[in-house]
């Protein structure tokens, strides 16, 4: 299978060890399996693990539905977000991150992601994101 989405790259999601499943105009899924080195010193994943992970799924979504060119001249980045962990999951567990793109406007967009644990489907975690557009041309 060769399609375009699968050569989008996040370094930083990399780095994580989480990988862009599926990417279309509007909407992601990313996926990771969690391991020791996501958990907390309680042993559970530690929050800012799925937050990352939802921030890019969000951000993908986004940069889809913007195309690659508008993409670059005129980048997205997080401005705030807002991310509710409402289940453990702990190593072992594969989580499946869905990003969605609200509201695209010319200066601002509106996003939310979810994680689901994909043994069970529990949600694990749900948030909201906005992203500043920054306007070069003007």
């Amino acid at each position: 299978m060769n399609s375009e989405w699968q050569k989008i790259r996040v370094p930083f999601v990399e780095l994580v060890g989480a990988q862009v499943e599926e990417a279309q105009e509007g909407y992601s899924r990313l996926s990771l399996r969690l391991e020791e080195r996501h958990t907390n010193p309680n042993g559970v994943m530690h929050g800012g693990v799925v937050a990352t992970v939802m921030d890019s799924a969000a951000a993908v979504a986004l940069g889809r539905l913007r195309g690659e060119r508008t993409r670059r001249d005129n980048p997205h980045a997080t401005v705030d977000m807002n991310v509710a962990l409402i289940s453990a999951a702990r190593p072992g567990d594969e989580l499946i991150v869905e990003g969605r793109v609200l509201k695209l406007r010319r200066s601002v967009a509106f996003c939310e992601a979810e994680a689901r644990r994909v043994a069970d489907g529990e949600l694990i975690a749900k948030g909201r994101f906005t992203f500043a557009i920054s306007n070069r041309d003007g």
